[in-house]
């Protein structure tokens, strides 16, 4: 089957260069699509899903420090509720300064997701040592659906 194009979707935390949260070691739920998979339900497309997702987060630090960024496949908002389809450790260099992470992931969900009508996919940080990390932003995390082969 050709082509399909099912959906798209935005999830924007914070679209300035400002901000407070401080980043622990739990996983912070930034992030949140339902990306829809109804048109391809029935139809030939229905295996040949693909996800495309991707995002934005913008960090402040006062020293070294690691910055995790997860991403799942389904689950309940909770860090470790779903699949875990995407991890980046990202090392911040030693000394002040603000930086702006971008990624991209892709998935293949299987038959048995497509058929819910919906997937929904969720985008956390976490620092991975005591130094503090402020999420400054921007913050963002979008994704799109298609569906077929050729």
């Amino acid at each position: 089957m050709p082509i399909q194009f099912l959906d798209s979707r935005m999830s924007l935390n914070n679209t300035f260069s400002l901000g407070t949260a401080i980043l622990t070691s739990t996983p912070t739920l930034l992030g949140d699509i339902g990306l829809q998979t109804v048109a391809a339900i029935g139809t030939p497309n229905e295996s040949d899903v693909r996800i495309l997702l991707w995002g934005t987060v913008g960090v402040s630090r006062s020293s070294t420090n690691l910055v995790n960024i997860y991403v799942e496949r389904g689950g309940t908002g909770i860090f470790g509720s779903g699949e875990l389809i995407f991890n980046s450790t990202i090392d911040l260099t030693s000394g002040p300064g603000t930086r702006l992470f971008t990624f991209t992931a892709g998935d293949f969900p299987p038959v048995s997701n497509v058929i819910t009508g919906q997937i929904r996919y969720t985008m956390y940080v976490a620092s991975a040592t005591e130094t503090p990390v402020t999420i400054v932003g921007p913050v963002s995390f979008n994704g799109s659906a298609q569906a077929g082969t050729s």
